[in-house]
């Protein structure tokens, strides 16, 4: 067998035990997908939890619940646009649960 067989057989081999290792695992970095509406519970489940720190901005909220800070302020907008949390300070955003006045 040649030198450059031997290299494409190894390449070949690295690149199936990758695919397998990636498939056995459910991909490198991929997560379990959330269904609709299941952001808006996790973005109000912690902002209960972090009613002493509040308003919170929605890059502090992805952080706590590792998820993307696009996603947490797309879902912020839609909550308060629902009544569920309001919009406490402009810039930047910060928001506080309905009813809780800002300190």
């Amino acid at each position: 067998m040649s030198t450059k067989s031997k290299e494409t057989a190894s390449a070949k081999q690295a690149s199936s035990k990758a695919k397998a290792a990636a498939a056995s695992n459910g991909g490198a970095k991929h997560k379990k997908r959330l269904r609709p509406g299941e952001l808006d519970g996790l973005v109000l489940s912690y902002m209960c939890k972090q009613e002493g720190e509040l308003p919170l901005t929605a890059s502090a909220i992805g952080k706590g619940i590792e998820k993307s800070p696009g996603a947490v302020a797309n879902c912020l907008a839609r909550l308060a646009k629902a009544k569920e949390v309001r919009l406490a300070k402009k810039t930047p955003r910060a928001y506080d649960l309905k009813g809780v006045t800002a300190r």
